[in-house]
């Protein structure tokens, strides 16, 4: 693992225990970065563990886009608001 994506899990595992979220197991980082210097843009993807498979890193990433599919799909056809989440109600 990069010292950089651990770094970043180290983070994120810090500030879920904070909020009372669970342990951090698994997390696919797909980071949106721009050069400083040329303004161009870049993409960094970088799995934690490092070692996780491809398929798995792919079933993560498709898990993550058909749940954000299924809360849009919800706003659309309901009445709940963008973002809203059945958990914060709890």
């Amino acid at each position: 693992m990069s010292q950089l994506t651990d770094d970043i899990h180290q983070a994120v595992a810090g500030v879920l225990r904070a909020h009372g979220a669970g342990l951090l197991s698994r997390a696919l980082l797909v980071l949106e970065v721009v050069d400083e210097v040329t303004g161009e843009l870049g993409l960094y993807v970088e799995a934690s563990p490092a070692d996780m498979p491809a398929w798995d890193r792919a079933g993560l990433l498709h898990y993550a886009g058909l749940d954000l599919a299924g809360q849009i799909t919800a706003c659309r056809v309901g009445d709940e608001p963008p973002g809203h989440d059945e958990q914060e109600e709890q």
